[in-house]
């Protein structure tokens, strides 16, 4: 890979389906259940560059540049890059934007300048993956994933289960474009502030994590997956109601969630903050008929609806425009 002087990565969104355990009283905390999902995605080209590129900072950018400058710092690396960002994923939507495009400039930083950074590396230094793995999962391998949660030690949280989202299952994605979900300082404060999750209610969400949603996601039994799914939903969005106003963060979604329901799809919930919503359906068919009953039903004016499947791949690197690689990218994301 030496003598590379540009690159290009693409990595897809993903889904936070839920935490499995809030309470942390064996040590470690969160436990993330998530999707890597097709059509959205980030895709950024960072090549070398030989003068200094302050200049070209600008409001789309700007935050790659700082993933970039925070690598080359830590690193000692005296050299700067330029940045293309091509596609972006909604920015605060519950679709992992942050820490996709962490990822893709952490990457091709290391890849250009030699560095050998593993994903856990990357990770530390852009401070993502403090709570959650999915996103690192999501990049490297894509598929269906579950994290270890976050132990006392500085690791991020390990992904300790990675199985294929079944090619004929369906997602509904609801996105409002004109909101955002809560991130930031505000995300932190909400997490401080929120009462003492039961320990019961994370051993139920652990047992229903391993006894239902993995089983039946690997015998393909649709049913029992999303009406698992559905459960694990109803849980954790009570938890956060009392910060984001319900168990979904936007009341429109909310309305529609309890129509579909209403008509046997059970598999519905919201991603992280939201306010991204999704509905499962168990194929193309059921996904369009229930997407045209949904527009025929409510005014979806702010809402952007998008049919789409999950990811059984990760992120994607070119190299020089020419030696395209569809993963594995093989950074070893569990490697001290």
């Amino acid at each position: 890979m030496k003598n590379n002087s540009k690159i290009t990565i693409t990595s897809p969104a993903r889904l936070h389906l839920g935490f499995m355990d809030l309470n942390g009283s064996l040590g470690r905390k969160f436990g993330s259940v998530g999707l890597a999902i097709d059509s959205i995605e980030t895709s950024v080209t960072v090549s070398k560059n030989s003068m200094q590129n302050e200049n070209k900072i600008d409001d789309l950018n700007k935050r790659a540049y700082v993933y970039a400058n925070l690598i080359l710092k830590a690193y000692e690396v005296d050299e700067s890059v330029t940045i293309d960002v091509h596609k972006k994923i909604p920015e605060h939507a519950g679709l992992g934007s942050g820490t996709q495009l962490a990822l893709t400039i952490g990457v091709a930083v290391s890849k250009l300048f030699d560095l050998n950074l593993n994903l856990m590396d990357i990770g530390k230094v852009l401070d993502r993956g403090n709570r959650s793995g999915i996103g690192i999962g999501a990049f490297e391998d894509g598929g269906f994933l579950i994290d270890g949660g976050k132990g006392k030690s500085e690791e991020l949280p390990p992904i300790t289960v990675r199985q294929d989202f079944p090619e004929n299952w369906r997602i509904i994605l609801l996105v409002n474009s004109r909101e955002k979900g809560i991130h930031g300082q505000k995300e932190y404060n909400a997490f401080k502030t929120l009462k003492p999750f039961p320990e019961n209610l994370s051993e139920k969400l652990c047992r229903l994590v391993n006894m239902v949603i993995l089983p039946s996601l690997i015998e393909k039994n649709f049913n029992d997956f999303s009406r698992a799914i559905g459960k694990l939903q109803k849980i954790v969005g009570t938890h956060f109601s009392p910060i984001q106003g319900g168990v979904y963060s936007n009341p429109d979604i909310a309305n529609i969630m309890s129509y579909v329901e209403k008509k046997g799809f059970m598999g519905v919930g919201q991603s992280s903050w939201g306010p991204t919503g999704f509905i499962l359906t168990d194929s193309d068919t059921a996904a369009h008929k229930l997407t045209k009953d949904i527009r025929q039903n409510f005014l979806c004016k702010d809402l952007q609806i998008e049919i789409i499947q999950g990811r059984n791949k990760g992120s994607c690197i070119e190299f020089n425009n020419s030696n395209k690689e569809e993963q594995n990218i093989n950074l070893n994301i569990n490697k001290e």
